[in-house]
């Protein structure tokens, strides 16, 4: 999948324009503000941040917080860096789930148009692990599933099977990685789950 994804680099703003993201991840930042709260002064992670459409958005509500941008494509995530040079943004280009991230130490995780490419069980435990007691995670899409879904079948390949499943399902196995939902949203437009770490394992 990262040959996928590096070959695919060099073009990906031209076929996805910035600009076209920003009502969707500003509807999603807005569901974050009202469900979690403010980003200002976070230490925070972009889990699959690609050319970096999610960062200058983060960066304008961060404050004197903390971003990293984490991709395992290294071509995307030298585009990124080509685009954006801050003092509070980190690029790590790693595998997310194998990067050695101590345990409690986010206060949130952003994972915008990328979480089917990774196996759900997994990312969720691990940024579980990552996150302080309530942290929040939250995973979110521009389109509905049918036309993400379409998307990756069309493209074929390594992604041709990554798919983006009804929000309950997600939610349901949220829970059984120790977090409790907080918001979701499954339309034909969009997609978004909002979780949060609990305080207590027992919430």
């Amino acid at each position: 999948m990262r040959e996928f994804f590096e070959k695919r680099a060099e073009t990906w703003d031209i076929q996805n324009p910035p600009a076209q993201h920003a009502k969707a991840i500003g509807w999603g930042l807005g569901y974050l503000r009202e469900g979690w709260g403010p980003l200002k002064g976070k230490t925070l992670v972009d889990l699959g941040c690609g050319t970096g459409v999610l960062l200058p958005h983060v960066l304008r509500e961060l404050g004197e917080g903390k971003l990293w941008a984490v991709d395992f494509a290294q071509a995307m995530v030298e585009a990124a860096k080509a685009k954006y040079a801050d003092m509070r943004l980190h690029f790590v280009c790693e595998d997310a789930l194998l990067w050695p991230l101590p345990e409690g130490s986010l206060d949130g995780v952003l994972c915008y148009n990328s979480f089917p490419h990774f196996p759900k069980k997994k990312a969720l435990s691990k940024v579980a692990s990552w996150l302080k007691p309530e942290g929040f995670f939250l995973i979110w899409h521009g389109h509905g599933r049918k036309h993400i879904n379409s998307i990756h079948r069309e493209a074929g390949g390594a992604v041709a099977r990554d798919s983006l499943i009804p929000a309950p399902t997600l939610v349901a196995l949220a829970r059984q990685a120790g977090f409790k939902e907080v918001a979701w949203v499954d339309e034909w437009q969009r997609w978004l789950v909002l979780l949060k770490k609990p305080q207590n394992p027992a919430e």
